[in-house]
C-alpha cells in the first residue's frame, strides 16, 4: 500500500494538561512476569506523547510534567485543534517527529534495527502504545494500550559475543518500517510498501552460563507459517530456530512471549553479516549461509563450479538464507535461487580462495591483491560482461542473445547480443552523462565485488598506467610501500563468448563511454601491453578504449 501525507487545515493552539493512564496491556518492559507474560509498566522522565486531532489530522507534542515512576502521569503542552469543545483525539507513544496523518490514518515507524535499553526494550523507539479519547481540550484523559507484541529470548553460551538477533515471518510478512494506524477501524495497523520483512535486534552481549535476556518488538499478527529467530555472533556464526512452521502462530499485542532458554550452537557462518553482496569469499572448509534478501524463493541450487567437489548441500532456509557446505578446495561457484515457477530470481558468486589482501596504492586507493575470482594474485580470475553481476569462466556454460533482464534470470548465459545495452548507463554505479567519466561513482546493486568493495573506476587505472612494469612472472607489476601489486595477462572473451588469443591485460572500469556520433553506450576498459604506441587506455594523453559491453573481461575491486 502507499502511505499518505497530511494536508494542513485551519487550526488553533490551546495550552492543556492531559492525564495519561497505562492500561493492563500496554508499554511492555523488562519487568515482565514470566508466568503471566505481562509487564509492569511505568512512565519515565522525559517521556513525550503525540496527540492527533482526528477531524483534521493536526499533530501535537505533549511533555510529561508529573507521574514519572508510576502508571498515571500528566502531560502538558499545546494542542492543535479546530474544535476545542468537541473533538476526537488519538494519542500515541513514543512520539515521533516524523509522524504524519492523512485519510484517517497515522503514519509511524517501527525501527528495522532495534536495541535493548538498560531495562529491556527501548520504549522510546519501539514501545508503541495508543489511546483514543473525545471531549474538550481541557478535560482529556487517555488510557494507553500496547500496539505490538514482544519476544523474549534467553540465551546461554561459552563466551560468544552477539552481533544481532533477526526476526522474520515464515510467509514473508512485513514486520518493521513504516506503518499506518487506522483510527476509523479499531486502531488497525497496516505496514506500508516501504516496510521490510525482517527486523534486527543489535546486541554485543557476551553469552555465558547465566541466561542473557533479549527482547524483540514484533507485530501482533497471525504468522501463517510461523516465524524464525536467527542468532548471529560477532564472528559470523549463526543458528536459527523456527516456531510454528506447520501450524502457524498468533501473537497478541501487549504480551511477552517467552521462548525456551537456548544454548548457542553454531550451525553455519553468515557470510552476509557485513552486508549483502553478489559475491562472497570462502577461505576455509565449513558450513556457510548468506541472506538472499528475497522473499519469494522456494529452492536454491548450484549452477556451476569450476573445481569439482567445491560446493555441496545447497539449500534454502525458511527465513530466506541460502546455505551450503564448502570444502578446502580453491575455485569458484555460482549459486542461484528459484521461485515457485522455476525461474531464477537471484544468483551469487562463491569465491573460494585464501583471504584476498587489501593493498594500499600511492594515491591512497585500496585494492584487492588479485582479480575477482582469482585463486591467487597470479591467477587470471573470472570474466564479466559490463554491468552484470554473474561471472563466467573462460568457457561459458551457455551462449545466447537476450536483454539485461534475461541475463538476471539466466546468469549462466553469456549474452552474445545484449539488446538493451544502450540503456544501461549506471549498472555499475558510474553513470555517464557526457562523452566519458573518470569520476569514482558508487557501488551499485549489480556490482560483482564482495561487500565493502566495488568495480574500480577509471581514475584508478589512470593512476597506475604509468607505474606498471613487466614482471618476471609473465604479467605486469608495480611497487607499493608494502609489497608488490601484480596484474596477470588476461585476454578476454569476444562478443561470441570465445577467448581471444591476444596476450593483453584487460580490465573493465565502472564507467561508460558514449560514442559522439551514435550516442551508443560502451564500457570503458583498461588495456595494458608492452607496445608503447598503445600501452594504456588511461595514459596522460587522455586516450581511452571502449568496447561493446558484451565482451567478457576481468575485474579488479577497490574499497568503497
Amino acid at each position: 500500500m502507499a502511505c499518505n501525507n497530511h494536508n494542513e487545515t485551519e487550526i488553533a493552539s490551546y495550552h492543556v494538561q492531559v492525564s495519561a493512564q497505562i492500561g493492563d496491556v500496554a508499554r511492555t518492559t523488562i519487568r515482565d512476569d514470566a508466568a503471566a507474560r505481562r509487564a509492569e509498566v511505568l512512565w519515565a522522565e522525559g517521556d513525550q506523547i503525540g496527540v492527533v486531532a482526528t477531524s483534521n489530522g493536526a499533530i501535537s507534542t505533549l511533555d510529561l510534567t508529573s507521574g514519572a515512576g508510576s502508571r498515571s502521569a500528566t502531560f502538558e503542552g499545546e494542542i492543535l485543534t479546530s474544535n476545542e469543545l468537541a473533538e476526537s483525539y488519538l494519542a500515541f507513544y513514543p512520539n515521533q517527529q516524523s509522524a504524519t496523518t492523512g485519510n484517517g490514518r497515522l503514519r509511524l515507524t517501527l525501527p528495522t534495527e532495534q536495541r535493548n535499553g538498560a531495562d529491556g526494550i527501548d520504549g522510546a523507539a519501539c514501545g508503541f502504545m495508543l489511546s483514543s479519547a473525545s471531549g474538550t481540550v481541557d478535560a482529556l484523559s487517555f488510557a494507553f494500550e500496547n500496539l505490538f507484541a514482544v519476544l523474549k529470548l534467553s540465551l546461554t553460551g561459552r563466551g560468544e559475543q552477539l552481533a544481532r538477533i533477526e526476526f522474520s515471518g515464515g510467509a514473508g510478512e512485513l514486520v518493521s518500517g513504516d506503518f499506518e494506524v487506522d483510527w476509523t477501524n479499531e486502531l488497525a495497523i497496516e505496514f506500508c510498501d516501504v516496510a521490510t520483512t525482517r527486523t534486527h535486534l543489535q546486541s554485543n552481549q557476551i553469552l555465558g552460563t547465566d541466561p542473557a535476556p533479549l527482547y524483540v518488538v514484533v507485530p501482533a499478527i497471525t504468522y501463517s507459517k510461523g516465524y524464525s529467530v536467527r542468532v548471529t555472533t560477532a564472528d559470523g556464526r549463526t543458528m536459527v530456530r523456527t516456531v510454528g512452521r506447520s501450524s502457524g502462530r498468533e501473537l497478541q499485542r501487549g504480551v511477552i512471549y517467552n521462548l525456551p532458554t537456548l544454548e548457542f550452537d553454531s550451525e553455519a557462518i553468515d557470510l552476509s553479516l557485513g552486508g549483502r553482496a553478489n559475491c562472497y569469499v570462502v577461505s576455509e572448509a565449513g558450513r556457510y549461509c548468506f541472506d538472499s534478501g528475497l522473499t519469494d524463493g522456494v529452492a536454491a541450487e548450484m549452477i556451476w563450479e569450476d573445481s569439482e567437489g567445491l560446493i555441496s548441500e545447497v539449500a534454502l532456509t525458511s527465513d530466506g538464507y541460502v546455505t551450503f557446505d564448502a570444502t578446502a578446495l580453491r575455485g569458484n561457484a555460482l549459486l542461484a535461487l528459484r521461485n515457485s515457477e522455476g525461474a531464477i530470481i537471484g544468483s551469487w558468486h562463491i569465491w573460494a580462495t585464501e583471504a584476498p589482501k587489501a593493498q594500499i596504492y600511492s594515491d591512497g586507493t585500496v585494492a584487492l591483491d588479485r582479480n575477482l575470482g582469482a585463486k591467487s594474485p597470479t591467477d587470471i580470475g573470472l570474466y564479466y560482461q559490463w554491468g552484470r553481476s554473474a561471472p563466467f569462466t573462460s568457457t561459458p556454460e551457455e551462449l545466447g542473445e537476450g536483454t539485461f533482464s534475461d541475463g538476471v534470470g539466466s546468469p549462466q548465459k553469456f549474452l552474445t547480443n545484449w539488446s538493451d545495452v544502450a540503456r544501461s548507463a549506471d549498472l555499475w554505479g558510474n553513470g555517464t552523462k557526457s562523452a566519458y567519466s573518470k569520476v569514482q561513482g558508487a557501488k551499485s546493486a549489480a556490482d560483482p565485488c564482495p561487500a565493502g568493495w566495488r568495480v574500480a573506476p577509471p581514475i584508478f587505472y589512470q593512476h597506475i598506467a604509468a607505474l606498471l612494469k613487466k614482471s618476471e612472472a609473465g604479467g605486469y607489476e608495480m611497487s607499493l610501500d608494502e609489497g608488490v601489486a601484480y596484474y596477470p595477462l588476461t585476454n578476454r572473451l569476444t562478443t561470441s563468448g570465445i577467448l581471444s588469443g591476444n596476450a593483453y591485460l584487460f580490465l573493465w572500469s565502472n564507467s561508460n563511454y558514449v560514442n559522439a556520433i551514435s550516442t551508443t553506450l560502451y564500457g570503458t576498459y583498461f588495456q595494458f601491453t608492452a607496445n608503447v604506441n598503445n600501452n594504456s587506455s588511461f595514459a596522460g594523453s587522455g586516450k581511452r578504449l571502449n568496447a561493446n559491453k558484451t565482451y567478457g573481461m576481468n575485474v579488479r575491486c577497490v574499497a568503497e
